[in-house]
C-alpha cells in the first residue's frame, strides 16, 4: 500500500466531526503523514489527545456549549502548538474564530483568523477556509465590500469540492445588497457546484438559500418547495441544527402569509428539534419565533409565556 493508501485507511478508521468537519479532516490529514512510516502511518499519543479535545469541541458545539467548545479547541491548539504541527495549529484557529463568531465576539474572531491566514507553510485548502470565515466576519459587521473581496480571494486559493459553499456566502453578500435576482442566480450556480461535488450539507444550504431568496421577493410556493427540498437532504444527513432552521424558514413562511396555527405548528416542530438535541441557541430562536407568531396571532398570553420560558433558559444558559 502507498503513502496516500494508507493515510487514508487510517482517517477512515478515525471519526471525527467538528464545527465544520473539512477543518478537521484537513488538520488530521497531515497530523498521519508526520506520524509513522511511509507504509503505515500511526497516531502517537499526543496526536490522540489532540483528537480528543477536537472531538469534546465538536460535541459542545452541537450541544450549543459554545465556552466549553472554546475550551477544548484552545486545548487542542495548545497541543499542536506544543509538536508544532502547522496545518494542525492552522485548523484550530480557524475553529476558535468560528465558536467566537457564534459567541458574537467579532474582534476575537477576526484576531484568531488573522493570524491563521498569515501563517506560513499551511496549504492552500486551509487559507481558502480562513479567507472564508473571514468573508463571514465582514458580512457579520455588514462590511459588503470586504466580505466580496475576500469570498473572492477564498476562491482563487482553491475551487475545489468547497467551491458551492464559497457561493452560497456570496449569494448572502448578495441579499445583504438587496440584489435578489443576483443572489438567485449566485444560490443556483451554489446548487449546481454542491450537487457535482456530492457535497449534500452545502447543497441544502443552496436549497435554503434559495427558499430564503424567494421568500423576499414573495414567492411563498416556490419559497415553500426549497425549504421542503432542504429539510429532507437535512433529516438524510441528520442535521438537528439545520432541520430546525429549515422549519423555522417554513414557519415565518406561514407566518407572513397569515396562518398562524401552520406557522406555531412549524415553529413547535423547530423547538421540539432543537430541544431534544440540546441545541439552547436553536432553543432560544424558535421560543422567540412562537412568541412573535402567538403575538400576532393576538394570543398575548400564550406570547408572553414563550419569553417567560425563553428568559429562564437564558438564565440557566448563564450559570
Amino acid at each position: 500500500m502507498n503513502k496516500d493508501g494508507a493515510v487514508e485507511q487510517q482517517s477512515s478508521r478515525v471519526k471525527v466531526t467538528t464545527v465544520r468537519l473539512r477543518y478537521c479532516a484537513i488538520a488530521l490529514f497531515f497530523m498521519f503523514i508526520g506520524c509513522g512510516g511511509p507504509s503505515a502511518p500511526t497516531l502517537s499519543a499526543i496526536h490522540e489527545k489532540a483528537i480528543e479535545h477536537n472531538q469534546k469541541a465538536a460535541k459542545a458545539v452541537e450541544e450549543g456549549s459554545y465556552d466549553r467548545a472554546l475550551a477544548h479547541y484552545m486545548e487542542a491548539l495548545k497541543i499542536n502548538r506544543s509538536i508544532e504541527n502547522t496545518q494542525g495549529i492552522a485548523v484550530n484557529l480557524i475553529n476558535i474564530s468560528v465558536i467566537h463568531q457564534k459567541k458574537g465576539n467579532l474582534p476575537n474572531a477576526r484576531e484568531f483568523i488573522d493570524i491563521a491566514f498569515s501563517m506560513p507553510d499551511i496549504n492552500n485548502d486551509v487559507r481558502s477556509d480562513a479567507a472564508y470565515e473571514k468573508a463571514r466576519i465582514y458580512l457579520k459587521e455588514k462590511n459588503i465590500t470586504k466580505a466580496k473581496d475576500w469570498v473572492s480571494k477564498s476562491l482563487s486559493l482553491n475551487k475545489g469540492m468547497f467551491e458551492g459553499s464559497r457561493w452560497n456566502l456570496m449569494g448572502r453578500i448578495n441579499i445583504a445588497e438587496g440584489k435578489y435576482d443576483e443572489a438567485l442566480k449566485t444560490a443556483n450556480a451554489a446548487l449546481k457546484l454542491n450537487i457535482e461535488n456530492k457535497q449534500r450539507g452545502e447543497e441544502a444550504n443552496s436549497l435554503a438559500l434559495i427558499a430564503e431568496i424567494n421568500a423576499k421577493k414573495g414567492n411563498y410556493p416556490e419559497s415553500k418547495a426549497y425549504y421542503m427540498k432542504a429539510l429532507e437532504i437535512d433529516k438524510e444527513l441528520g442535521n438537528s441544527k439545520k432541520i430546525a432552521m429549515s422549519l423555522r424558514g417554513l414557519g415565518m413562511l406561514s407566518l407572513k402569509q397569515g396562518d398562524f396555527p401552520d406557522s406555531v405548528m412549524f415553529y413547535m416542530r423547530a423547538y421540539d428539534v432543537s430541544s431534544s438535541a440540546g441545541d439552547t441557541e436553536g432553543v432560544l430562536e424558535a421560543l422567540d419565533s412562537l412568541s412573535d407568531a402567538y403575538r400576532k396571532s393576538g394570543d398575548e398570553k400564550k406570547s408572553d409565556e414563550m419569553l417567560k420560558k425563553k428568559a429562564v433558559i437564558e438564565k440557566e444558559k448563564k450559570k
